[in-house]
């Protein structure tokens, strides 16, 4: 009873931009993406406190592996989750809490730029592509980060962009009213599967669409470590401190 009282909870409609789609082409930050917005709602319903917490950390820790981010930010990163897990096993925070972090995760800058770096590092920086289109790469999927959070960005201007390295041609990821969600037709290719010639030509898109949508030169920007310390903050009243901080 209890977890259908908070699957229905967690179900009813909230105040959060459900036109937001996220495509994602790296499945490692689908699973990121869900265990950390829907550790207080779709994951949690189906486990529960003590082992969901432990599962939860060890497989979000596997995802920003594969995504390659900077060892010292991953670490950073889990220090961070760990708390929370650790808070949530201790009935330190509540579901709600737990609900309006990952709220506002969908509704900060941190989604899309952890995306951007997935996009980069789980697949442009371990390529055989040139440092030059490397480079051109990270600046495309940073200035398409920027205008999803100024919200100069359609759902369906993605599907053009991600269309080289998915076998369907049509992948959506949702993060709306309803929790976390995809389409019928996620199928994208893992990294080790997707060529030089079909990862050029999705930056090539990305470039196209930043460009004919007149998004802004720079980057975004976004230290992922402070915005997450932020919303753990303003969400559950929690401060992180790190190991032999004050």
């Amino acid at each position: 009873m209890a977890q259908q009282q908070l699957q229905d909870e967690f179900r009813q409609p909230k105040k959060s931009n459900a036109g937001k789609i996220i495509l994602v082409g790296c499945l490692s930050v689908v699973i990121a993406v869900m265990l950390l917005v829907g550790v207080g709602g779709i994951y949690v319903w189906q486990n529960w406190r003590g082992w969901t917490a432990d599962i939860t950390t060890q497989a979000v820790n596997e995802s920003f592996k594969e995504i390659h981010l900077p060892d010292e930010e991953r670490i950073a990163l889990m220090e961070r989750v760990n708390f929370l897990a650790d808070e949530f096993r201790d009935k330190n925070i509540s579901l709600d809490e737990f609900k309006n972090l990952g709220e506002a995760m969908t509704e900060s800058d941190f989604l899309p730029m952890l995306i951007s770096k997935a996009m980069y590092g789980g697949y442009i920086a371990p390529s055989t592509l040139s440092d030059e289109e490397k480079a051109r790469g990270e600046l495309a999927f940073g200035r398409l980060a920027r205008g999803f959070t100024e919200d100069k960005l359609k759902d369906s201007d993605f599907e053009t962009v991600f269309a080289p390295i998915s076998n369907n041609k049509n992948l959506s990821v949702t993060v709306g009213s309803e929790g976390f969600s995809t389409n019928d037709d996620l199928d994208i290719k893992a990294p080790n599967q997707v060529t030089a010639a079909e990862l050029l030509e999705m930056i090539e898109n990305a470039e196209k669409l930043a460009d004919e949508k007149e998004l802004s030169p720079e980057p975004l920007e976004v230290d992922l470590v402070e915005e997450l310390d932020k919303l753990i903050s303003e969400t559950t009243g929690k401060e992180f401190v790190p190991a032999g901080g004050e």
